[in-house]
């Protein structure tokens, strides 16, 4: 019953003259869990986050950053100064208008945007039931030589899925890599006729390539105060924290490049 109401709600939507309408027609909330240390799984970030989409384009990212970039932030915390918008756990998001991905990525307090390169895919034998959903495996490697395999559903027959992870003949319920310090989970699918738009960001930086946002990347892992405008941290001693600060980072070696 629910495979049929989606179908014929994308059915109806692929021949409206109006296509290019904004809005999307479904929601997928995801959960994402991430290992920084795959010596010790028992450090463990979990994300929730949402992929709204329709034929032609798609919004991902978490439901916080949406509505502090839209000024209506979901929390507020007290300071010296009163009020002030909390700053979300997760900021990325990924914007697909027609074929082109574009990632908005941070870096120290700037959001790189840029487009993505996209995914070549291998299509596997294994199958299984996702939330009643038919699914199949596949594989990719991605252009920074990372193995990602996707679990994609073609009950759902457009070529979504949560952040890069698109281009397959359905929708992709599940991603993880190869040595599973990164999954993603489907946990939520319903109907939906919210306004896809992308992320308008305070300080944002537009890439001309990927590799530009690379480079920054690597740069701010050796030196985090250089986009965090040469910002010095100390701790209530007047010690400088700053070396602790760029030790923490360098330990962070899991993307979803």
């Amino acid at each position: 019953m629910k495979k049929t109401l989606f179908g014929i709600i994308i059915g109806l939507y692929s021949i409206n003259l109006s296509a290019q309408d904004n809005k999307a027609i479904m929601e997928i909330n995801y959960e994402t869990k991430m290992i920084s240390d795959s010596l010790n799984r028992d450090k463990v970030n979990i994300f929730s986050t949402a992929l709204l989409f329709n034929n032609t384009q798609s919004i991902y990212c978490s439901k916080e950053a949406k509505l502090y970039y839209k000024g209506t932030p979901a929390e507020t915390i007290t300071t010296s100064a009163g009020q002030i918008a909390k700053y979300p756990k997760t900021v990325e998001s990924i914007y697909k208008n027609n074929d082109v991905i574009t990632a908005s990525l941070p870096v120290g307090k700037y959001a790189f945007t840029f487009e993505e390169p996209k995914l070549k895919w291998e299509i596997l034998s294994d199958r299984k039931e996702i939330k009643g959903y038919k699914s199949q495996l596949a594989k990719t490697i991605t252009d920074t030589g990372q193995i990602f395999f996707a679990w994609f559903t073609t009950d759902i027959t457009i070529p979504e899925g949560p952040f890069r992870f698109k281009g397959l003949s359905g929708l992709v319920l599940e991603v993880y890599n190869k040595n599973r310090t990164i999954e993603i989970y489907a946990t939520d699918i319903k109907k939906s006729n919210e306004l896809i738009e992308p992320l308008k960001y305070y300080n944002e930086v537009k890439a001309k390539t990927k590799a530009q946002f690379l480079e920054a990347r690597k740069n701010y892992h050796e030196n985090p105060s250089i986009y965090n405008g040469n910002m010095r941290l100390f701790d209530e001693y007047g010690n400088e924290k700053t070396k602790m600060m760029t030790d923490r980072i360098k330990s962070i070696t899991t993307f979803l490049d």
